[in-house]
């Protein structure tokens, strides 16, 4: 915060770090061309971690929590307060630097607990397999794959109790993060789940334990006639603890709505 949010986002943010804006572009090469501030200062973004993970190799990690943006500049916007998610990857210098970062808006300020927090360890029976690089990639891309099976087949409800993980969370724009299973039933009971979507990458760490995936979702209108929704996601994946792949985040990011093309 003492060069401004953007500086320090150069500084940590991985060569090849992802943010949704609106589409997955590749953080640096998005903002090289953006026009300098006169004041980096003129506008701050505060931001703390409040729950945490990392691989049981140490390479690949996520952190969350609130954020709040405030303008000091004589227009005085709206505070902006949301809630982040970020997964890093220590790079071979020894750092840790943010490889995939994406937010959303918050109805309010954030009221909860600022302690942090992270899963509690539940070892698999057996390590995880090891596999090659590509091999732990497909392996997290089918449980995608059986993820969206099962949710088309058996409804969202059956599927939960198959693929997330209890204390999983889930992050939706003008929410607060539903936290664990029971609160995320509870919530999807009013809400339309997603209908499809469509993973394009993964990453995952050297250990094979710890990874995520985004891609592209369709979520149809549910009750109210509520318009369909387009956007991105970012699910966040971990072994249980019969190594199967457990999902422990899912984060959306919509899409403007479509312009109703004009009649000629």
């Amino acid at each position: 915060l003492e060069v401004g949010s953007r500086a320090a986002f150069m500084l940590f943010f991985a060569d090849d770090a992802i943010v949704f804006r609106p589409h997955p572009v590749n953080y640096k090469e998005a903002m090289k061309n953006a026009p300098p501030l006169k004041n980096p200062l003129e506008t701050t973004l505060d931001w703390e971690p409040i729950w945490a993970d990392v691989s049981s190799d140490g390479d690949l990690g996520y952190t969350t929590g609130p954020s709040v943006w405030i303008d000091h500049t004589p227009a005085k916007r709206p505070t902006y307060y949301g809630f982040y998610f970020s997964f890093w990857r220590k790079q071979p210098s020894g750092e840790w630097k943010v490889v995939f970062d994406v937010g959303t808006e918050l109805p309010g300020q954030y009221g909860g607990s600022r302690v942090l927090g992270s899963p509690a360890s539940r070892r698999p029976a057996s390590p995880p397999p090891k596999l090659s690089r590509q091999e732990s990639q497909s392996s997290l891309m089918d449980a995608e794959r059986s993820f969206l099976a099962t949710v088309r087949e058996k409804g969202f409800v059956k599927a939960l109790g198959e693929f997330l993980e209890r204390d999983g969370r889930v992050y939706r724009q003008k929410s607060f993060p539903i936290v664990g299973i029971d609160s995320i039933r509870v919530y999807f009971s009013r809400k339309p789940y997603l209908s499809s979507w469509e993973p394009v990458q993964c990453e995952i760490a050297t250990s094979g334990d710890l990874g995520y995936s985004f891609g592209s979702y369709t979520t149809e209108g549910g009750p109210g006639n509520l318009p369909a929704e387009k956007g991105y996601f970012l699910h966040g994946w971990k072994r249980g603890a019969g190594n199967q792949w457990k999902l422990i985040a899912e984060i959306t990011s919509p899409l403007p709505p479509e312009t109703p093309k004009s009649k000629q």
